[in-house]
């Protein structure tokens, strides 16, 4: 065989190796980001020492992830009382949230409703959002923090405590 072909066979091999290397390497961190928006996605990718950085990052990424993951549940939603377009859902965490109920407080609104969500927690302070909806209120220890829309995108919305990082009311708009 040509020794410029052996060389350039070897070559090729090496580089054709170290993409995959790379891809494969990319591709496993970019599952752990998927549907996560992140600014240090390509920091990840491009990063000269991935090993270091993928370590450095990881925790973020879980953390993210666990943020945004909407919550597991295998009950089926209550339809909320719906009068004249609209619907009021109260929440006391501690007594019937969805991690107090074990992953059953879930409730269910027609596309279109003028909701009101109502949460209260008479221990502490909370940090409520509202996923999908991007909406968010603060109430103090005892106070009763509300979120108002119209549900105009149907799927599965989650309301979490940032402080806690707890699921208090799985909503589904359908």
């Amino acid at each position: 065989m040509n020794p410029r072909y052996q060389s350039f066979v070897r070559r090729s091999l090496l580089a054709g190796w170290t993409v995959a290397s790379l891809t494969i390497a990319s591709c496993g961190s970019s599952s752990d980001t998927a549907g996560v928006a992140t600014t240090e996605a390509p920091t990840t990718t491009t990063a000269a020492a991935p090993d270091t950085t993928m370590a450095a990052a990881a925790p973020d990424t879980t953390m993210a992830e666990e943020d945004d993951a909407p919550a597991t549940t295998n009950a089926p939603a209550t339809p909320a009382d719906v009068a004249n377009g609209a619907a009021v859902i109260s929440v006391t965490v501690g007594t019937d949230d969805f991690a107090t109920s074990g992953g059953t407080r879930v409730v269910s609104v027609p596309k279109g409703t003028q909701v009101t969500l109502q949460f209260t927690d008479p221990a502490k302070d909370r940090e409520y959002h509202l996923h999908g909806y991007d909406l968010e209120v603060k109430a103090a220890k005892g106070a009763t923090g509300k979120i108002e829309f119209v549900a105009d995108q149907t799927g599965q919305f989650d309301v979490e405590d940032h402080i806690d990082n707890i699921t208090v009311l799985v909503l589904v708009v359908v």
